[in-house]
C-alpha cells in the first residue's frame, strides 16, 4: 500500500513530451527498438515502455503516475523515488537514441558512406568499386540536387578518389571529378552565405564580413553555370542583390519558375524571398506600378503550387498575401486564398485578420462606410500592423469626405508614430510625410480659386514625387487622389 507520497503526474515530463510527438508507426518501431537486446537489456525499461503505450496519443490521464507506473512496472515492491526515476532516465536516453537512428535530409547517406568506409579499410575493391557506381548511378536521377545532395554526391566521390589513390599512388583519375564536386558544393554554399548575410544585413542595418567575396563575385559574373540549374539561381540572387538590376531580376525570375520542381523547400524559400524583396523595393521605394502585377504573379505562383509558407503562417504573411492579390484587383483569388489558410491562422489573431482582410477588399471596391465599419474592430498586436491598420483609417476618412476627421486622425497618428519604438526611421518618414500629404490634398480639394488650384496641384504632386515613398501604397494612393481630383474640378463647369 502506497501512503504519504503526493501523486507525481508524468504527464509534462521531457519523457511523456518527447512521447507526444511520434507518429504511430514511429512508435510501433520505437517498441521495437526498446525490446531489441542489441539496443537495451532492461526488462524493467520494456515493461516500462510498454505501460506508457497505453497512454498514446494524449498522455493526459491523472493515472499517468509515478506510482501507479511503479505499481506495474516492480509489482508489490516497496516504492522507490529513485529507481523509478532511473528506469524513467533509462527510457528517456533511448528516445534520444531512437532519434539518432532515424534518417533525415542530412544523414540520408550516412548509412551507405559508412558502409563504403569499411569496404575501403577492408580492401574489398570489387565491392567497394561496385556500390560506389551503383550510388552514383542512383544520385544521377534525384531530381532535387541541393546543397545536401551536392554535398552527399561529394563524399561519395571523395570516397572514389581516395580508393584510386590507395591502389594506385600516382593515379590522376578521377582528380577532376572530386576536385569538380567540391566546387559545386563548396560555391553553393558560399553563394548561399553571401545572399543571407546581406539580406540579413540589410534588414537589420548589420555587417558581417563577406570573406572572399569579391573573387567569387568576379568569378561567377565571368562563368557561365548554365549547366548547373542551382547553382545559376544563386549567381542571380547575388548578382540582383548587389546591384538591384532589373535584368537580373527577370532572369532570376525565369530560372526560378522554370526550375521549380527541382528546387527543394529551402532554396525555393529563399529564392521567391530574394526575388519578391526586389519587387517590394520597386513598389515601396520607387513606386514603380510594374511590380504591383509582378508581386501578384509570385505570389499567384506560390499559392498555386501551395507554397504559401515554409512552415507555419504568420499571420501578417496572410495579409501580405492578401494585399498582394487585392492590389491587382483579383478578388475571386484573394477570397479563395483566404478560404484555403484561414484556418491556419492563429485563434487570438483570426477575427483581427479577417476583418482586415475584407475591410481592404470593400476599400479596392470603393464601399468605403463598410470597409470603415470592419477596419475599426481591427486591435494587432504589431506595431507594423498597427500603423497598416491607421493608414487604412485615416484613407476612408478621407474617401468618405470626412476631412475634419481626417485631419484629426493624421494630427493624432503623427504625435504618436514620432515615438513608436517599433518602426524604423524609413517607415516613420514616410508615413509623417503622408499625413502631411494627405492634409495638403484637402485643402487642395477645398480650394474654389481655379488658378491657385492648378499651381498648388503641381506642387504637391512635385512633393510627392520627390519625398513620398510608397510604403502601404501610400504614395499611389496618393497620386490616385491627386489625378482624380484634377479631373473633377477641372471638368466641373
Amino acid at each position: 500500500m502506497y501512503v504519504g507520497f503526493r501523486k507525481k503526474i508524468l504527464k509534462n515530463t521531457k519523457l511523456i513530451n518527447l512521447f507526444k510527438t511520434f507518429s504511430p508507426p514511429e512508435l510501433k518501431k520505437f517498441r521495437d527498438f526498446v525490446n531489441s537486446p542489441y539496443f537495451n537489456k532492461n526488462k524493467k525499461v520494456i515493461k516500462l515502455n510498454n505501460e506508457l503505450y497505453s497512454y498514446y496519443p494524449e498522455y493526459d490521464s491523472d493515472e499517468l503516475s509515478e506510482e501507479k507506473i511503479y505499481r506495474k512496472v516492480f509489482g508489490g515492491e516497496k516504492y522507490d523515488y529513485f529507481r523509478i526515476k532511473n528506469i524513467i532516465s533509462d527510457l528517456y536516453i533511448l528516445g534520444l537514441e531512437f532519434l539518432k537512428q532515424q534518417s533525415n535530409i542530412y544523414t540520408d547517406f550516412s548509412g551507405e558512406f559508412n558502409m563504403l568506409s569499411q569496404l575501403r579499410k577492408r580492401k574489398l575493391w570489387k565491392s567497394h568499386a561496385k556500390h560506389i557506381e551503383h550510388l552514383l548511378e542512383s544520385f544521377g536521377k534525384a531530381e532535387i540536387k541541393d546543397r545536401f545532395y551536392l554535398y552527399n554526391e561529394h563524399l561519395l566521390i571523395s570516397e572514389k578518389q581516395l580508393s584510386i589513390i590507395l591502389k594506385t599512388p600516382n593515379s590522376t583519375e578521377s582528380l577532376q571529378e572530386y576536385f569538380d564536386s567540391f566546387h559545386d558544393f563548396a560555391l553553393l554554399s558560399m553563394l548561399k552565405s553571401y545572399a543571407l548575410m546581406i539580406h540579413v544585413g540589410k534588414e537589420n542595418r548589420s555587417k558581417f564580413e563577406l570573406k572572399m567575396f569579391s573573387d567569387v563575385y568576379n568569378y561567377i559574373q565571368n562563368t557561365d553555370l548554365t549547366g548547373k540549374p542551382l547553382l545559376n539561381v544563386y549567381k542571380f540572387i547575388i548578382l540582383l542583390t548587389v546591384n538591384r538590376n532589373e535584368d537580373f531580376y527577370f532572369k532570376l525570375k525565369k530560372l526560378f519558375i522554370e526550375n521549380y520542381n527541382s528546387l527543394s523547400d529551402e532554396d525555393t524559400y529563399y529564392t521567391h524571398m530574394y526575388i519578391f524583396g526586389f519587387c517590394m523595393d520597386k513598389y515601396n521605394i520607387e513606386a514603380n506600378r510594374k511590380y504591383i502585377k509582378e508581386c501578384y504573379e509570385l505570389f499567384l505562383h506560390a499559392y498555386q503550387k501551395n507554397f504559401v509558407s515554409l512552415g507555419e503562417l504568420l499571420y501578417p504573411d496572410f495579409i501580405n498575401y492578401v494585399k498582394v492579390f487585392m492590389r491587382k484587383g483579383d478578388k475571386k483569388i484573394t477570397l479563395e486564398f483566404m478560404e484555403a489558410n484561414k484556418r491556419k491562422l492563429p485563434d487570438d489573431q483570426y477575427e483581427n485578420c479577417m476583418n482586415f482582410s475584407y475591410a481592404y477588399i470593400a476599400h479596392h471596391e470603393g464601399n468605403f462606410t463598410e470597409a470603415l465599419a470592419l477596419i475599426q474592430k481591427v486591435n494587432f498586436p504589431l506595431t507594423i500592423m498597427k500603423v497598416q491598420v491607421k493608414i487604412l483609417q485615416v484613407q476612408l476618412n478621407y474617401e468618405l469626405g470626412y476631412f475634419e476627421e481626417t485631419r484629426e486622425l493624421a494630427g493624432y497618428f503623427k504625435k504618436s508614430i514620432k515615438n513608436e519604438e517599433g518602426i524604423s526611421k524609413e517607415h516613420k518618414h514616410s508615413i509623417i510625410s503622408f499625413l502631411k500629404n494627405i492634409v495638403t490634398l484637402i485643402d487642395l480639394g477645398l480650394t474654389t480659386n481655379r488658378a491657385a488650384f492648378k499651381l498648388n496641384r503641381v506642387k504637391l504632386m512635385e512633393e510627392i514625387v520627390k519625398s513620398q515613398k510608397n510604403y502601404f501604397g501610400v504614395r499611389i494612393w496618393l497620386e490616385d487622389k491627386l489625378e482624380e481630383m484634377k479631373f473633377s474640378k477641372l471638368n466641373d463647369k
